[in-house]
């Protein structure tokens, strides 16, 4: 396709930014008639996108933003101007009314199940269950695992013991490999699992069973220090490990009502399609959220919504609520990947009879569905089609502390 006959997209393009600054210019603005003309139009506008984009200036080069890591240089004018604007343009809340519709619905449906009834830790000591569930909390599987942790576990129980792992690496190797992850990230994955060993010998006797009675079973002190360990672990994660170790009844927890559900793509989801999670438009890419300032504060946000929920479904006169909004995770992240999916979703396509008798989250932990999203009211035509957030790391090889480029151009991610 010549530039001829494709300008007219980037025409478009042009004319959409030129909207909201001025519907009359927009509507009279035309490129050049001149292919030539009009190429070096375009091309200086594209050189200016990515100066502001992804260009390290020489002056943008000597500000510094804090990161949980410690201060970095700021790598393009853009990367400062998402950091402090991003909430303001994202229009990002929570929602009150909207959480009340869905605490209404989890109190109409909603009913607590056996957690042993989705993970089999039948034989599994406390101790075997702590440390599996610890090493498995430390990985990021967004993708899913092939493998039942416990299972493997069972079979290979040397490979969640932090003495072994530490006295024979390879052992590390073995663990991702029968995880079906050697392959994705090994060295931050090698890393991590190496840290959490080191972690649990120095200061726990060598297990993820004693974390709790050194730390007074106190689940917010615990969450702390897996947060500040250093072991790949943030509070989403934290929160899921606790979570498993209360529900399976490994240990007794205080302050338990303090751990949430878990803020991940399928929680994220639901939150922002049902409006718990008002966003002012549909979120950006994640190849234009720079440095995850977007994830981090959908991440956060969708963390007060399902608080806030929980909160008002305990409110209910004679309400049957759970005891933490980390008991509520099951359902909402399994309603993300069956029932509500990126473009299919269960508002506007019933279940049929032979889905409903296979559901998990029909069988587990709801009264009755009749085949449709709990949610199907609450959600409008204007947000049930959004997508939650991506993210890309922020340090690493790939990550955006490597993304930039400076004004020679070029440079930018790897794949």
């Amino acid at each position: 396709m010549s530039l001829s006959e494709s300008k007219r997209y980037f025409e478009k393009f042009l004319r959409n930014i030129l909207v909201p600054i001025n519907r009359e210019l927009s509507e009279r603005y035309a490129l050049p008639e001149n292919d030539q003309i009009s190429t070096e139009v375009i091309a200086s506008i594209l050189r200016e996108i990515n100066r502001f984009m992804y260009t390290q200036t020489e002056e943008i080069a000597r500000m510094k933003c804090a990161t949980p890591y410690g201060e970095v240089n700021y790598f393009s004018e853009y990367h400062k101007f998402w950091e402090e604007n991003h909430k303001a343009i994202l229009g990002i809340h929570v929602d009150e009314e909207k959480c009340r519709e869905v605490a209404e619905k989890l109190e109409e449906y909603y009913h607590p199940f056996s957690p042993s009834s989705v993970m089999d830790v039948e034989g599994l000591e406390p101790q075997k269950i702590a440390d599996a569930r610890l090493f498995i909390a430390i990985q990021d599987f967004g993708f899913g695992l092939p493998q039942n942790y416990y299972e493997l576990a069972r079979r290979k129980p040397y490979l969640f013991d932090a003495r072994e792992l530490l006295s024979n690496p390879n052992y590390i190797n073995e663990m991702l490999t029968e995880l079906g992850v050697a392959d994705y990230q090994p060295d931050k994955r090698i890393e991590w699992i190496r840290r959490c060993a080191e972690l649990l010998v120095n200061n726990y006797n060598g297990t993820a069973y004693n974390i709790a009675e050194a730390h007074n079973y106190d689940a917010v002190e615990i969450r702390k220090m897996l947060v500040n360990a250093g072991i790949g672990i943030d509070v989403k994660k934290a929160d899921m490990f606790l979570r498993d170790m209360q529900e399976f009844g490994v240990w007794n927890l205080r302050r338990f009502e303090e751990v949430s559900v878990a803020p991940d793509m399928n929680t994220m989801r639901i939150a922002l399609r049902t409006g718990i999670v008002h966003v002012r438009m549909p979120l950006l890419s994640s190849f234009m959220d720079v440095f995850c300032y977007q994830y981090d504060a959908v991440s956060g946000e969708t963390n007060k919504a399902w608080r806030k929920v929980w909160e008002i479904w305990r409110a209910i006169p004679n309400n049957h609520a759970v005891s933490s909004p980390a008991y509520i995770d099951f359902l909402i992240y399994n309603m993300g990947r069956k029932c509500c999916k990126a473009k299919k979703r269960r508002c506007e396509v019933r279940c049929s009879s032979r889905e409903q008798r296979k559901c998990i989250i029909k069988k587990l932990a709801l009264t009755e569905c009749d085949g449709w999203c709990i949610f199907k009211d609450i959600c409008d035509e204007n947000r049930k089609k959004l997508n939650p957030p991506k993210s890309i790391s922020i340090f690493g090889r790939y990550g955006w502390t490597t993304s930039y480029s400076d004004e020679g151009g070029g440079l930018g991610l790897r794949c």
